[in-house]
């Protein structure tokens, strides 16, 4: 017995859809997409302890199942793609209350898809590994873009753009005023996000001398102090995995068969084959 329901998670609203098994009623409505509004609406089941509410792990959900968890709430978090495969081939209307109606269905009949709910400091060291990434992505790009402008221009190649030897070559080639304006300025991008990366490192190292989880994970041939954090943040946890090799495929470090097929056929069509 109690209270069991679906919330279905947009920027703008939260819509909710939930039963008490007690009277047999069944309260929809929406409340405001954010925190503040979120939490003052949870209200409601304050002290109670036989709430269970389901929502799709989406964008949002890390503010969503902190709340539940405040209120006392039992959250349950669903994987999108295959709560989206429980709904059948039936064609239906798609709507925001559909779905939070589907969630607490689901929820009700203990067919919910379970995604792992972080705790807070591994989804803080994600946020942290992600952006480090990102920002070594973006990096590159903007390094793309110089060498990318010196070739154009006829410039020679510069094998190191941020070495002592590799600037000066950078002032002394010969590139129209335009071009000599996107070296300046895209090394300027390059060396403030250089700056910003050792400020994350640092404090990715850190975690990684300090979380059991993440040293452990170091003890794995090449795997040290910066990378080991990345990799157990984003793998959390391993009891979720019926196999070393689901966590192996979980964490990018080797590839399916049918993922290695999806990769031939791209290949193969960039080539101008006919798969």
């Amino acid at each position: 017995m109690g209270i069991v329901g679906g919330l279905d998670v947009h920027r703008s609203q939260v819509t909710f859809d939930y039963a008490d098994d007690a009277t047999g009623e069944v309260v929809t409505g929406q409340v405001g997409g954010t925190r503040v509004e979120l939490a003052e609406w949870l209200g409601r089941f304050g002290g109670r302890g036989d709430v269970r509410l389901a929502f799709e792990g989406c964008t949002g959900w890390r503010y969503v199942a902190e709340e539940l968890t405040a209120v006392g709430v039992e959250a349950h978090m669903a994987e999108p793609a295959d709560t989206a495969l429980l709904r059948g081939t039936k064609k239906r209307a798609k709507t925001d209350r559909a779905d939070a109606r589907h969630l607490r269905v689901l929820l009700a009949d203990d067919r919910i898809p379970e995604s792992w709910i972080p705790p807070a400091h591994v989804i803080e060291a994600r946020v942290l590994g992600r952006l480090y990434e990102r920002m070594l992505r973006d990096r590159r790009e903007w390094k793309q873009r110089v060498h990318a402008q010196l070739f154009q221009q006829g410039a020679p190649a510069v094998a190191d753009l941020t070495s002592e030897t590799g600037r000066r070559q950078l002032a002394e080639a010969s590139l129209s005023v335009a071009g000599h304006r996107l070296v300046t300025e895209s090394m300027g991008i390059i060396d403030e996000l250089t700056s910003r990366l050792d400020g994350l490192r640092s404090d990715l190292v850190l975690i990684g001398r300090t979380e059991p989880g993440a040293r452990a994970v170091q003890a794995l041939w090449g795997v040290g102090p910066l990378l080991g954090p990345i990799i157990w943040a984003e793998m959390g946890d391993t009891r979720r995995f019926r196999s070393s090799t689901q966590a192996v495929r979980y964490t990018g470090l080797d590839i399916t068969v049918s993922r290695y097929r999806q990769i031939l056929w791209i290949g193969v069509g960039w080539l101008g084959g006919v798969p």
